[in-house]
């Protein structure tokens, strides 16, 4: 019997210590050099697809305004066998253009870290 307590012991010791780690990146990455380099009232349409590409979101807002958004989400998520609990950690990188007649006439950059901790727990009745 003590021999099965202690193989029964190890192993969740064992399995406690398995995690899973995944690592993900989504959209156009853009750096805070690129940015610095926007001008309003001087930097145009072209200037902006040459330094970031093409926005992920275009928005029309009237006959002589539209809206870019350029969006770049990064970070990891592991979860841990045993424990059942999960972690993330993301960072969404935003970039709000607004052009009028193409050209930017404003613009806003963001930076929105997102943590998010899950225990998750079996109940077996």
């Amino acid at each position: 019997m003590k021999l099965t307590g202690i193989l029964t012991f190890s192993a969740a010791i064992l399995l406690s210590a398995c995690t899973y780690t995944s690592n993900m990146n989504m959209g156009n990455n853009f750096s805070a050099d690129q940015t610095a380099q926007i001008t309003k009232g001087k930097t145009t349409e072209t200037d902006i697809i040459t330094l970031f590409g093409q926005p992920s979101v275009k928005t029309v807002l009237n006959e002589t305004d539209v809206k870019w958004i350029y969006s770049y989400t990064e970070g990891s998520s592991s979860a841990q066998a045993f424990t059942m609990k999960t972690t993330s950690d993301f960072t969404t990188h935003t970039l709000d253009i607004l052009l009028r007649d193409g050209v930017v006439i404003n613009f806003a950059e963001t930076h929105a870290p997102m943590n998010m901790n899950l225990n998750t727990q079996s109940s077996i009745k």
